[in-house]
């Protein structure tokens, strides 16, 4: 009987435990989709909104629209997701997914973007765990060790407080 439970309690464990490649592969999917969108956008990029829910947190989809009203804000100096001005179609096949790592209750996965000269460049991507799935919830640049702060609620009131001394 002991034997019995102790073999129920680990396969309940296994059940239970989160798969990191379940995160992998939801950022490999989200990259293939918005690399896409990106590279062959011209002017604004308009992923599909339903996508964008699908794969990025509500609270990042939140910020970046409250930052993207605001005139003149210095918060976002480049497209989010991928660090970049903009992005070239023969650059995608250069994505590459690292592993998931635990992080906070979370994942971390590094990935690497293609850019010019046959090169790539690193970027961190956050992801939390919201409806049942993982979802982009912070990227920072790990390559030029830099990142866009969307959740400084600080910097966001004082763009706000710039934007209307302007206006």
């Amino acid at each position: 009987m002991r034997t019995f439970i102790a073999i129920l309690f680990i396969s309940l464990l296994s059940a239970c435990s989160s798969h990191p490649e379940q995160a992998q592969k939801r950022v490999f999917d989200f990259y293939s989709y918005y690399l896409n969108v990106y590279a062959n956008s011209t002017g604004k990029i308009k992923p599909d909104p339903e996508k964008m829910k699908d794969y990025v947190a509500q609270e990042t989809l939140n910020q970046l629209s409250v930052i993207s009203y605001i005139y003149e804000q210095e918060i976002v100096g480049s497209d989010y997701y991928t660090y970049a001005q903009d992005y070239a179609a023969d650059w995608i096949p250069r994505l590459r997914v690292g592993d998931a790592k635990d992080y906070f209750g979370g994942k971390y996965v590094n990935v690497w973007l293609g850019c010019e000269n046959n090169k790539t460049y690193q970027i961190g991507v956050y992801l939390i765990k919201e409806d049942g799935r993982w979802k982009i919830y912070r990227v920072k640049d790990i390559t030029d060790n830099y990142e866009q702060y969307i959740f400084d609620t600080h910097a966001i009131e004082k763009a706000k407080q710039h934007a209307a001394s302007i206006n």
